[in-house]
């Protein structure tokens, strides 16, 4: 529920005011707010904002109540419950990393990771036209829920060598790997994966300094590039919107995506902690209050 709302000057004639939003709608928020200020907002490259802040709700997504921006909010259509549209984050960050990747028809593709993001990627780049398209995790649950989304070949690198398989079946590598893990041997197995000229498009986020070794990029002309985040501030609904519209259509199925419902109580142990313990199998977990 709509209980109020603040209006930003950038949002420009087409961003929503308060009065464009009826108490009582379901909406989904952006997570970060961009300053507006910056050269990054001033290009239209929001989620590049040098000032971005973490959220904009306050007090924050925990609480029974919070106040939003409108020009921050998407009004959501008949049909897709604010449940269903908890997902549109994740998925647009893969989806962002597909745009941001120029994978297109025919490229073969590798993702690492089939994590909310991951999962993301693989739906948008079969959207692309991209084939065939590998997955390697080596969770059981995560990697069979993949081939759902659109992977063609599913790998568990615990049990075999995704770049020896890769190599193998492709003739040399994929034309573009995405890295959706953050971890020094997953951002190995994507660059190695790719073929000459070949590319790796990092999701991933590292929470540990990794090492590069310039002569896998020399020697096959490989690039790397980085994607953060999705479209913000203004443009949030540019990729937010395409995901919303694939859940009213039923092209996308949250459900997929969701393994677990939890209590806001139960955060921490069935939340945080749970998507931290391999065991239990999780992919994407729903807090409903």
């Amino acid at each position: 529920m709509v209980t109020a709302v603040r209006v930003h000057e950038y949002g420009g004639p087409e961003a929503l005011s308060v009065d464009d939003v009826d108490p009582g709608t379901d909406v989904v928020l952006g997570p970060h707010q961009p300053c507006g200020e910056c050269d990054a907002c001033n290009r239209g490259t929001y989620n590049l904002c040098h000032d971005l802040h973490p959220t904009s709700a306050r007090p924050g997504g925990y609480a029974e109540q919070c106040v939003e921006r409108a020009d921050n909010v998407i009004p959501l259509p008949e049909g897709v419950s604010p449940a269903d549209a908890a997902i549109a984050q994740p998925v647009s960050v893969g989806q962002h990393a597909v745009r941001e990747s120029g994978v297109g028809l025919g490229d073969s593709a590798l993702i690492v990771g089939a994590g909310p993001i991951g999962l993301g990627a693989t739906q948008f780049v079969k959207s692309a036209g991209a084939g065939p398209i590998y997955v390697s995790e080596p969770q059981d649950s995560r990697r069979e829920v993949a081939a759902d989304f659109g992977a063609d070949v599913l790998i568990d690198p615990t049990a075999e060598d995704p770049v020896e398989r890769i190599r193998e079946e492709t003739g040399g590598g994929v034309d573009v790997a995405f890295e959706a893990v953050g971890h020094q041997t997953t951002l190995d197995q994507a660059i190695e994966s790719t073929g000459s000229g070949g590319h790796t498009r990092i999701i991933g986020v590292f929470s540990d300094t990794v090492e590069i070794d310039p002569g896998l990029l020399v020697g096959a002309q490989r690039t790397i590039g980085g994607s953060t985040s999705h479209q913000l501030g203004p443009l949030l609904d540019d990729e937010y919107g395409v995901v919303i519209r694939q859940l009213a259509s039923g092209a996308l199925d949250a459900e997929r995506y969701v393994t677990s419902r939890i209590d806001l109580e139960d955060v921490v142990e069935d939340g945080f902690e749970a998507l931290l313990d391999d065991s239990r199998e999780e992919r994407k977990i729903l807090v409903c209050p």
